[in-house]
């Protein structure tokens, strides 16, 4: 996952500018946006993970960003010494300025209905910044890596936006809750990335069952196929596609060289 979230932000020019552990940062390169991120990756494979439990991992990086930790300083004191030298109105404005995203690593989304209730709390927390929870699980991962692949010439957001273009798949997971696919990983990437914008991808129009039977046809029956679409009943306009002459003398000549033909 994190190999997929930082191509992702490559894409959309953040930059890393720091890291410990299951924790990274990331801000924008351009000095026209002020924008940042914190993102903590959260390992819930483990079996008897409680919701007490989960809550405690979804609550560590809101109290690492205050707190004292191993370092010695919290996390927000950490990003703010980051821009000291560059920008102080930037490091003043750290808690305006940032979101974080939670990817959820989980060895199944059917645990996924027991978390909901907590997962909303936690975004829905006012304190510092805003939160975005991603849960996922490594056949998700794998499988999207494998797809985006394929496709080693094209920009990772046109991929991810031809995936979640799948009609069919939009149908399969309207009705099921839970693929645990790469659509559906897919979809949510755009629902909780803020910045990651779909890039709508034109449909060719569906060719007609019409079109598709004249192009099966030869030459000679479409000139046919033409004149019963347009429901002709006229006989003399079937005879003259047909090629024959139109006088009764020169239609009988006609058919007694081919009959002879026959014999």
């Amino acid at each position: 996952m994190r190999e997929l979230i930082r191509q992702i932000f490559k894409a959309y020019g953040f930059d890393e500018k720091w890291q410990d552990d299951d924790i990274e940062f990331y801000s924008a390169e351009s000095k026209e946006k002020t924008s940042f991120f914190l993102i903590n990756y959260i390992d819930a494979t483990s079996e008897g993970i409680t919701d007490v439990t989960m809550l405690t991992m979804l609550k560590r990086l809101e109290k690492d960003y205050i707190d004292e930790n191993t370092n010695g300083k919290g996390i927000k004191a950490i990003i703010q010494e980051l821009f000291v030298n560059d920008n102080t109105n930037v490091a003043a404005q750290i808690d305006k300025n940032t979101s974080a995203i939670y990817p959820i690593k989980l060895e199944s989304l059917n645990n996924l209905d027991k978390y909901r209730n907590l997962i909303y709390s936690v975004e829905e927390s006012p304190h510092y910044f805003r939160r975005f929870v991603l849960p996922y699980t490594d056949n998700q991962v794998n499988e999207l890596k494998k797809i985006i692949s394929n496709f080693p010439e094209k920009n990772i957001v046109n991929v991810l936006s031809e995936i979640a273009n799948q009609e069919d798949a939009y149908y399969e997971l309207a009705g099921h809750r839970n693929l645990d696919n790469a659509y559906e990983l897919v979809i949510r990437l755009f629902s909780k990335i803020p910045f990651l914008q779909y890039n709508f991808v034109a449909q060719q129009k569906p060719m007609s069952v019409e079109k598709r039977i004249e192009l099966e046809m030869d030459s000679e029956l479409l000139k046919y196929h033409a004149l019963i679409c347009n429901n002709c009943t006229d006989i003399d306009e079937y005879i003259k596609v047909s090629g024959l002459p139109e006088d009764d003398t020169a239609v009988e000549t006609e058919m007694k060289k081919r009959l002879e033909k026959r014999g």
